[in-house]
């Protein structure tokens, strides 16, 4: 299990598409992930790259997600 720190993508508003929305609310709410979970990012300087990352990652675009 994936525990998930503020400022890492599990917990960021770009983190996400490709989970099923009730998944991404339970990684937003509890703050754990199972360990194979990768979701894309739709952070705009990453959107020609199709970025996969782990709920653990970061980048310098962090920005917090909606509270749930």
């Amino acid at each position: 299990m994936l525990n998930i720190a503020d400022g890492q993508c599990g917990s960021c508003k770009h983190f996400g598409d490709g989970i099923p929305q009730e998944q991404l609310v339970q990684i937003r709410v509890n703050h754990t992930a199972n360990d194979d979970t990768v979701g894309g990012c739709d952070l705009a300087a990453n959107a020609s790259m199709h970025l996969k990352v782990s709920p653990i990652g970061s980048c310098d675009g962090f920005e917090a997600a909606d509270a749930a």
